[in-house]
């Protein structure tokens, strides 16, 4: 019984993961897709006429799969715990990264054809960490007084910076940097608070 779409879909998108893994961002295209999913390359252009169908399609899997599935520690311990759950994340799966990365820039071109999409995935990810910080100031976790829109853009960013540390610099210690961090901020976010 042939495959239907949604199962050859499913496959392609588990074979591009699964390229962008052993391959650089710029090196992969629909033949090394098929070679990884098992099906041949006019296939994976089928189903995915437009290349960056088949990104989105992987970013909302394997970006936004790790993003959900570290949610409940925001729940649970904030949205510090949370970007540092995820840049541990990060360490373990370094090609995700460096797709996020390399998508960072797409997003930014106003006439990249899934710009709006990564945009809208990048204000709601940034949204989500503002969010986990309001709750955060409600339950104590982090000091009443605390703008958690400007936290959540110092979170971020440093988040971020790490990310991209990590994949330039041998030496790099992400989670230690963020530790460090995260304690100076805060004591500057209790000082700010105590002004008010």
């Amino acid at each position: 019984m042939p495959e239907s779409d949604v199962d050859l879909r499913a496959r392609i998108v588990t074979g591009a993961i699964e390229a962008y893994r052993v391959a650089d961002f710029h090196t992969v295209g629909p033949a090394e897709v098929a070679e990884h999913a098992g099906v041949p390359e006019d296939t994976v252009r089928r189903v995915f006429p437009l290349w960056e169908l088949l990104v989105v399609a992987v970013m909302d899997r394997w970006n936004n799969g790790s993003r959900r599935a570290l949610w409940v520690v925001a729940e649970r311990s904030g949205a510090v715990a949370y970007l540092r759950a995820r840049l541990e994340a990060g360490r373990d799966e370094p090609a995700l990264v460096r797709l996020r990365t390399a998508l960072l820039s797409a997003a930014s071109s106003p006439e990249h054809p899934a710009a709006g999409w990564f945009r809208g995935q990048y204000t709601r990810s940034f949204e989500d960490v503002t969010l986990a910080l309001v709750r955060d100031v409600v339950a104590g976790r982090e000091p009443r007084g605390t703008s958690p829109r400007h936290a959540a853009e110092q979170l971020v960013a440093l988040y971020e910076g790490l990310q991209l540390q990590s994949m330039l610099r041998d030496d790099a210690e992400p989670l230690a940097g963020f530790d460090r961090a995260v304690a100076r901020m805060r004591a500057g976010w209790a000082a700010a608070a105590a002004t008010v």
